[in-house]
């Protein structure tokens, strides 16, 4: 099914939200949005996003990052995918920053039209079967987003380790490494409380690989990468 067939379903199990031209909105709202009807890069690197490190709860979708100016692009891709404002939070104690929404209905399509569960997104996950379906270069975009949110780059060795508390996550990013012809070492590291599923790129050429299909955000991750594909 594609994504406009399940914002169709999406609509007629939700008559309270009213098409307004290209726009929706709920009764009482002053505020509309805009609903995708295609898989696109966008969409795609949304969603890797917020089954990185992403959580949804009280009908709100909330994001941490340490780094600001990804907090920037990350209220332009909300901006330009829904037209919706996100506000950033700055926890000083905690040294993050937090980029969150209360929007009831792009809550809602989160949730139900791209699957992506309530709560801690994590323990609950399971990747839709219909990422698994899209096109490469569309899955790139969705593994771009999972990894601005969990993974580190090496200051000083050609090296990106990779860590998720989810399985399917962790399989599906094997998955796409293998079919772009990365090699790569992997690793379950067991904890008291949820195991971490471990990936680790060595190497140059494999940096190089992996540049060339995922294009990161993060602007620290972004400085990093760029200086070992200098030399």
């Amino acid at each position: 099914m594609g994504l406009d067939s399940r914002l169709t379903k999406f609509l007629q199990e939700h008559s309270e939200i009213q098409e307004v031209g290209e726009e929706f909105i709920v009764k009482k709202s002053k505020s509309s949005v805009t609903l995708p009807t295609t898989f696109s890069p966008d969409i795609c690197r949304i969603i890797g996003i917020i089954h990185g490190d992403g959580n949804m709860s009280g009908k709100r979708f909330l994001i941490t990052d340490q780094d600001f100016e990804y907090h920037k692009y990350l209220q332009e891709l909300f901006e330009k995918t829904f037209r919706i404002k996100l506000n950033v939070f700055h926890d000083k104690n905690r040294n993050s920053f937090y980029s969150h929404s209360k929007n009831t209905i792009v809550y809602k399509y989160l949730t139900e039209v791209l699957e992506i569960p309530s709560g801690a997104v994590r323990e609950n996950l399971r990747i839709p079967k219909f990422l698994q379906k899209l096109p490469i270069e569309l899955q790139a975009e969705y593994v771009a987003g999972v990894f601005d949110s969990e993974s580190h780059i090496r200051e000083r060795q050609a090296e990106i380790d990779f860590s998720t508390t989810s399985m399917q996550v962790w399989q599906f990013v094997i998955n796409f490494l293998t079919n772009i012809g990365i090699k790569f070492s992997q690793r379950i590291r067991k904890r008291k409380k949820n195991p971490e599923f471990e990936i680790f790129i060595y190497g140059k050429n494999n940096l190089k690989i992996f540049n060339q299909f995922v294009k990161l955000k993060h602007s620290e991750k972004i400085k990093r990468m760029q200086l070992f594909l200098r030399h």
